[in-house]
């Protein structure tokens, strides 16, 4: 089997390589100057991509789907929410294929099955302490509107034998992954997202330890605009894993350095 090579690109967008595809996932590149770290890719970076996966319509999942989709002729896969919002923003409808929670899809090389769930639900104390620098900004209220969540999809890629299972928000809950098709078969790669709640990081490995996976790739948790996101301390969600799962692999990424699933399954 042809390995399968990653990019974190920040955010909970990948660039994945596998046979002779090139795919996204929740591709956002665009920062405030204040964000942390710094992302130098462009839309025109991404131009070999053929297909894009959207988790869900926030913008920073969806803001730079166009320019992407302009660049690379790309085909997206999306929520019905999302894809009104991509064709208000110039993307045309034959570059959209709207999907839901229990579709499937086969591309030869590789195939997606794909859930339903939602989105995370911010808690009072994370809502007070970001909502001041929010209403010092109009334009961060105008850009949060303009990009409407809309159901969230999680998507399980089977490369070969090698299932990856990406998640673009936390909504789910822990006795609610076997019914959504995320335990069986057995996901080699969990990537899941560390933002939108002060209590994330335990809530995430409860998570993790339902699906059991055999690694798990954190993601999400950089300071990608502020006020509104923050940059948030995985280690305690790294030693609770740790704890719940002992022989689950655990690899942090570095935003644009590239590895593959590989060394996703040999780390410690």
């Amino acid at each position: 089997m042809t390995d399968v090579v990653f990019q974190w690109l920040g955010t909970a967008g990948f660039r994945i390589e596998h046979e002779d595809k090139v795919l996204l996932i929740d591709p956002f590149l665009s920062r405030t100057p204040n964000a942390r770290p710094t992302q130098e890719l462009r839309p025109a970076d991404l131009a070999d991509a053929e297909l894009i996966f959207v988790s869900h319509g926030h913008f920073d999942h969806l803001a730079d789907v166009p320019a992407i989709v302009e660049a690379s002729g790309a085909q997206v896969f999306c929520s019905q929410v999302s894809a009104s919002t991509l064709l208000k923003h110039g993307v045309p409808s034959s570059a959209i294929r709207q999907v839901t929670g229990g579709d499937t899809f086969d591309f030869g090389t590789f195939s997606v099955a794909v859930a339903a769930s939602r989105h995370v639900r911010f808690d009072a104390r994370l809502v007070l302490t970001t909502l001041p620098g929010i209403l010092k900004d109009v334009g961060i209220m105008r850009e949060l509107r303009g990009w409407p969540a809309g159901p969230v999809l999680i998507h399980s890629f089977d490369f070969g034998g090698m299932k990856v299972t990406h998640m673009g928000s936390l909504g789910t809950k822990p006795e609610e992954v076997a019914g959504l098709g995320l335990t069986e078969p057995r996901p080699d790669i969990l990537m899941p997202p560390l933002q939108g709640h002060t209590d994330i990081c335990s809530r995430a490995a409860a998570l993790t330890a339902a699906v059991n996976p055999r690694a798990v790739v954190p993601q999400h948790h950089d300071d990608f605009s502020p006020p509104i996101s923050r940059a948030v301390d995985i280690e305690p969600f790294r030693s609770e894993v740790a704890r719940l799962l002992p022989d689950c692999a655990y690899y942090e990424p570095v935003m644009n350095r590239r590895f593959t699933a590989a060394e996703v399954l040999e780390s410690s």
